[in-house]
């Protein structure tokens, strides 16, 4: 960018803009370089112009959330990136009828603390995402999900914001499979998931609570947390589990620089301490190559990248 859109950009949102700020802060892997421009935005109303100024100046930006299903590369990001909070976090619910509860919740909304606030409530349907930390939008983008459910099982509506205005779109009108939206695609690069609305039922708190805490504790059992990760890094292919494929070659404890398999959950690439993004790729790429070779199914990443 140059000055005069800078300038430009400041002028559009109340936070003030973080000029070539390194990502790993944000991200859970703590691995990349530097964006050209991070902007937080807390009201609703500097959405759509800021889209649209990025969309008449042909600058490049994407959006995270929490962060913690994206490797940034080590050159990091040449544009602006996006960080929803303030009044994109808010939640409201909606009783249908003596059993249904219609959940709105803005794209900033935190998934796992929204799950077990819903589960405070009485509300189910939500326990799958207690402990998957990212938010409402990006678990809209990659139909998130856990002990075999989704979020594609309580969607209803989704909201998004382009330079235009809003798309209102139901989930009918969605194209949803195992961790993707495909119909996002036409989206890409012109959209932000700024709600979605959740279809809940009513039931027995103490039912609900006690099931989300058996979640987590088989969370805490299986999924390493000693060294920074994104998740589960590959997808399960049909029938299978991308751990027990990765773990059945050899690979738990393989480590390339500061990258490596954790030797807990074979489909968790881990950074032990000072992990480049070149460094998970390499690692990647050896796993796929030999996981391929050895029962020949082909390991698609789960982790977005940027």
């Amino acid at each position: 960018m140059n000055r005069e859109q800078q300038k430009r950009l400041m002028g559009l949102v109340a936070m003030p803009v973080q000029w070539q700020c390194n990502l790993s802060r944000y991200t859970s892997f703590a691995i990349g370089g530097p964006a050209e421009a991070v902007v937080n935005i807390h009201q609703i109303r500097e959405l759509q112009p800021l889209l649209g100024f990025l969309a008449h100046e042909d600058i490049p930006w994407r959006i995270i959330g929490k962060g913690s299903n994206i490797l940034v590369r080590d050159e990091g990001f040449p544009g602006v990136i996006l960080r929803l909070r303030g009044e994109f976090a808010t939640v409201a619910e909606e009783n249908t009828d003596d059993r249904s509860v219609l959940v709105r919740a803005g794209g900033a909304t935190n998934l796992a603390r929204l799950s077990w606030s819903c589960s405070e409530d009485g509300l189910t349907g939500l326990e799958f995402g207690c402990g998957i930390p990212g938010t409402i939008g990006g678990a809209v983008i990659m139909n998130a999900g856990a002990w075999g459910q989704e979020i594609a099982s309580v969607l209803r509506a989704v909201k998004l914001m382009t330079a235009e205005g809003e798309v209102n779109l139901s989930a009918g009108e969605l194209d949803l499979s195992y961790r993707s939206w495909k119909g996002f695609e036409v989206y890409q690069g012109r959209a932000v998931v700024a709600a979605a609305e959740l279809a809940l039922q009513r039931g027995d708190r103490h039912t609900i609570l006690a099931y989300c805490q058996s979640l987590q504790e088989k969370r805490k059992a299986i999924q390493p947390n000693e060294n920074a990760n994104a998740g589960s890094f590959f997808k399960n292919p049909p029938g299978d589990s991308a751990g027990r494929l990765i773990e059945a070659s050899g690979f738990k404890g393989f480590r390339v620089g500061g990258a490596m398999v954790s030797e807990g959950h074979a489909n968790f690439l881990v950074n032990t301490g000072g992990a480049t993004a070149c460094d998970v790729l390499r690692l990647m790429e050896i796993v796929q190559d030999k996981v391929k070779r050895d029962c020949g199914v082909w390991l698609d990443p789960e982790v977005h990248f940027i």
